[in-house]
């Protein structure tokens, strides 16, 4: 049985882990103030039963607990929302030029639309991967599949992002809204 966590040391891997796991959750279920309660709740759970190996495997433990807690709740409510907001793009916030900021923001609209079509199970795959930044080794820790099967994820969900952006944007084309750039190129099918 795992050491219990005093007070203190539950309060420090808050404020270490909280806000990555708030946007692992809500990148997820798409719901702020829903994934702020999932992270609560996955704490709770650290509090009362940490995993068996210790403080090392805190943040891969929180990471997995989370990440199911999130599936989970958007299974049951079903509940579409806004994803967050996910441009690192210093093209957003640079002086540069107001075509090039449109542009920008069109793109991360489009691929933000797109990511809030997929099924959880690959808008979770992306999310990791291209938000947190997880590496294939860490993702497969995490979900406890193999690495191959992280790519065949990985890869199907990137295909699943860029039907969907193209969906979109044929979908624009026909109601007369201006179509955003496609910034997967290399995953668009012909």
């Amino acid at each position: 049985m795992a050491q219990a966590i005093n007070e203190a040391k539950l309060r420090e891997w808050m404020e270490k882990l909280g806000p990555r796991l708030i946007t692992i959750s809500t990148g997820i279920c798409r719901d702020r103030h829903q994934a702020e309660e999932i992270v609560q709740e996955a704490f709770i759970k650290l509090w009362r039963s940490p995993p068996d190996a210790g403080e090392v495997a805190y943040t891969s433990w929180m990471r997995r607990v989370v990440t199911n807690l999130s599936i989970n709740a958007l299974k049951r409510t079903k509940r579409p929302g806004a994803l967050p907001e996910f441009s690192q793009d210093p093209a957003m916030h640079s002086g540069d030029r107001p075509e090039a900021q449109r542009r920008v923001r069109e793109r991360v609209d489009l691929v933000r639309e797109a990511l809030e079509r997929l099924d959880p199970a690959k808008r979770t795959i992306l999310v990791l991967r291209a938000v947190q930044g997880l590496s294939y080794d860490e993702i497969a820790e995490h979900l406890g599949v193999p690495i191959g099967t992280v790519m065949s994820r990985l890869n199907r969900a990137r295909l699943a992002l860029a039907e969907e952006m193209g969906a979109i944007e044929r979908e624009n084309e026909e109601t007369g809204e201006a179509p955003a750039a496609y910034p997967f190129q290399e995953y668009r099918r012909a």
